[in-house]
């Protein structure tokens, strides 16, 4: 058994896939951070042991938050994407470089700007309220930690004039979040409701396609299309040399059945026979209502002798058919003529043949099948 190999993004997770390379971009952005930081440490604004900290701090905030991405410890979040934990850390990362920055401090809110805007894309109001909030109390206590340890390093009165701007460009910002945050709700139920009409549209498509091509009473195939397929296999026939059986029902004595039971029990009738006939027969082959009570199969690479089995298979499925519905004592049976499609042959002479095997198959008494012999093509 081999090892399974480790990938550095899931193979079998789309959506755990998209946040790993969500995460990457922020680690671009963290690269481009770091680069400014070691600018300012070549210009003598940090010393070497306050940047190695801060790669210390970079380096342990994305191993983490990939680990616990690449583990799917993540999903256990109500935020799989865990947007207010890296804006944190990365805050907090921005607030270390701060409280040793001294005379650069105020260009690290700069380098804050796009954090901000990233949230303000991904939160509702509320969440960005809450990392405004995050922000400023990070800085408060900044300013504390400095007045406290470190006096000589921070000028109070511009630090709380800078903490009041920020302040105000966080109020900004979290107005501009709740508008876009209105824009994605809105395009977000404009997008639901456009795939709602869009499958409103497909289905009705598919109605009128099938209105097309479907006889509206029985469900099968209507005359027009049943003559487009039947010349399509004409020419598949010339070409490829294949054979293929039209065979013509009709239902024995239904002006009967209509004068005794009514024509909604004929109409019940002509469905019934329609769905067994059509679904005795092979996927390959096509089945449809040429006219009244009569029904067309098309047998495809099929010859007479085949034909005729199919065809006694569907006469005898009819026959023992019943319809409580209308009479315990109804009882249907139809009457087939089948014709073999010469090569080259007319299609409308197979289907007089074949007419002419259903006048014959009528005329030896109903309920039968008759094949036209091959002579007659």
């Amino acid at each position: 058994m081999t090892p399974s190999r480790f990938a550095l993004f899931p193979s079998n997770d789309r959506e755990q896939e998209l946040r790993l390379k969500r995460f990457l971009i922020a680690t671009g952005a963290y690269a481009m951070n770091m680069c400014f930081v070691l600018v300012c440490w070549a210009m003598g604004y940090f010393t070497t042991k306050e940047v190695s900290g801060y790669v210390l701090l970079v380096a342990a905030i994305n191993v983490g938050i990939y680990l616990t991405i690449r583990t799917d410890l993540n999903k256990r979040f109500a935020d799989p994407s865990l947007t207010f934990l890296q804006l944190a850390l990365a805050t907090l990362s921005g607030l270390y470089l701060m409280y040793f920055g001294d005379a650069v401090r105020s260009t690290f809110l700069l380098l804050g700007v796009a954090a901000f805007v990233f949230g303000m894309l991904r939160f509702k109001t509320r969440g960005f309220i809450y990392l405004s909030a995050y922000i400023l109390g990070g800085y408060a206590i900044l300013i504390a930690l400095l007045v406290q340890f470190r006096p000589g390093d921070i000028n109070l009165r511009v630090d709380v004039l800078q903490w009041m701007a920020l302040l105000v460009t966080m109020a900004q910002f979290t107005y501009l979040a709740g508008f876009i945050g209105n824009l994605r709700r809105k395009v977000r139920d404009n997008n639901i409701e456009l795939e709602k009409r869009n499958g409103e549209l497909e289905a009705a498509l598919k109605q009128i396609s099938d209105m097309a091509i479907r006889d509206e009473l029985t469900g099968v195939y209507n005359r027009r299309y049943l003559m487009e397929r039947i010349a399509e296999e004409t020419q598949r026939c010339i070409r490829n040399g294949s054979v293929f059986c039209i065979c013509i029902i009709d239902i024995d004595l239904f002006k009967q059945i209509n004068d005794t039971y009514g024509h909604l029990a004929g109409d019940e009738v002509l469905r019934k026979v329609a769905r067994t006939a059509s679904g005795a027969l092979r996927q390959t082959d096509f089945f449809g209502r040429f006219g009244g009570e009569e029904f067309v199969m098309v047998l495809t690479d099929t010859l007479a002798e085949g034909a005729m089995t199919s065809s006694e298979r569907v006469r005898k499925s009819i026959e023992g058919l019943v319809f409580p519905e209308i009479s315990g004592e109804l009882k249907v049976t139809i009457s087939i003529g089948i014709a073999e499609h010469a090569r080259r042959g007319d299609p409308e002479a197979t289907f007089k043949r074949a007419d002419d095997a259903l006048y014959r198959a009528k005329e030896g008494g109903r309920n039968r099948c008759v094949v036209a012999s091959v002579e007659e093509a």
